[in-house]
């Protein structure tokens, strides 16, 4: 009776002639989220192969709202049977609307975030979808929003128990996300979309701090980031973003000791400078605007990330001082903006005593060129 109502409900809502129509609907809709009953009738409509993915998608953000807010109402073993249903769900809406698989995967994160009971997500998971190449994308899209449940505020956990937690999900399981991700990468039967997936969850891992530039220059990941540049759509500002969050993993921290601060100086000059080399050029030679912006946002994020060592060696960094120049020339004004941060550190630094000369001296023409393309804008 209850999933009469609420699809009743729904349809009053997106279908209804008129506003106090609608008004009613979600009135009601939001005091049955708030019932013990939303529980069971979310879990139903969810396991129904007769209702679409309105209904569904509803459903599935009715269970994550209450996960957040009160999954002890179901007890342990109430909350474990809430998951291994919703897990089968997850399974069943693989290949369907994608707005649903992050609502499943956000509720399931959020469960195994506040859920000692359940001991090994990644696990679990992994054993779940990992061996069907179909749903390969749904294990991809749980752990890429994994960590940033971590930062979700509406999640009030005891202290001791969320570092606890975090430790067990994230920091002890960041070398076997690796291995996943590598493994996908090798899955050649897998969706089209999974190397964006891999990307995603990638940068969210890197974001969070829990995967380092150190455990992941080895592998082909660093490599697919740089490669999907030359995508087009959704894929080249996902690659923009794990680009990004590479590049400011290379930031100098005074905490680094000598071994990290001269792996990420490796990593640095072998690595990643040759692959912004080969990013310019695709900048210069590119005619979309938005894709332009995309590049300076790369482009300025390692400036910013390396003024140090530009200052100490310009030589080395004269491919990404030369493209920070050209995004400003080729830029919009949103985009000749967001480097502003960075030439003003950058002049800063070279004039900070004797010892700057040398790189005073090499970047005069770049900063005579910076101001001759920055008056062309006027």
């Amino acid at each position: 009776m209850a999933t009469n109502e609420v699809i009743s409900a729904l349809n009053a809502l997106y279908q209804g002639t008129s506003l106090p129509e609608r008004e009613r609907a979600n009135a009601w809709l939001e005091q049955f989220q708030k019932t013990t009953q939303a529980w069971t009738t979310s879990d139903a409509i969810l396991g129904s192969a007769d209702l679409g993915v309105e209904a569904k998608l509803f459903a599935a953000q009715t269970l994550r709202n209450k996960i957040i807010a009160g999954i002890g109402e179901l007890g342990e073993q109430g909350a474990l049977s809430l998951r291994d249903s919703m897990v089968a769900h997850l399974r069943e809406a693989r290949s369907g609307a994608q707005p649903l698989i992050t609502q499943l995967c956000l509720g399931l994160a959020d469960m195994a975030v506040q859920l000692g009971a359940w001991t090994d997500p990644f696990g679990d998971m992994a054993g779940t979808f990992l061996g069907d190449a179909s749903a390969v994308s749904c294990l991809l899209e749980f752990l890429a929003v994994l960590p940033e449940e971590f930062l979700n505020e509406r999640l009030m956990l005891d202290s001791e128990f969320f570092v606890q937690r975090a430790d067990a999900l994230l920091t002890q399981r960041a070398g076997d996300v690796i291995a996943l991700l590598v493994q996908c990468l090798q899955q050649t039967e897998l969706r089209a979309d999974a190397h964006t997936r891999v990307l995603v969850c990638f940068s969210s891992w890197l974001k969070h701090g829990d995967i380092t530039l150190e455990m992941v220059q080895d592998t082909q990941l660093v490599a697919l980031a740089f490669a999907a540049l030359e995508e087009e759509g959704g894929v080249f500002d996902t690659a923009v973003d794990a680009v990004c969050e590479i590049l400011y993993e290379t930031r100098a921290d005074r905490d680094d000791d000598i071994r990290v601060a001269r792996a990420k100086d490796v990593a640095v000059e072998q690595q990643l400078v040759p692959l912004l080399a080969a990013a310019a050029v695709q900048m210069r030679t590119n005619s979309d605007p938005e894709r332009v912006q995309g590049f300076c946002r790369v482009f300025t994020e390692a400036g910013e990330a390396w003024v140090e060592r530009i200052v100490r060696n310009v030589g080395m960094f004269e491919a990404v001082v030369a493209a920070l120049v050209d995004c400003v020339r080729l830029g919009s004004l949103d985009a000749v903006g967001m480097t502003f941060a960075f030439w003003g550190v950058l002049a800063d630094r070279t004039m900070e005593g004797a010892s700057c000369d040398p790189a005073r001296r090499a970047l005069s023409g770049v900063f005579s060129a910076l101001i001759d393309v920055s008056i062309a804008h006027l």
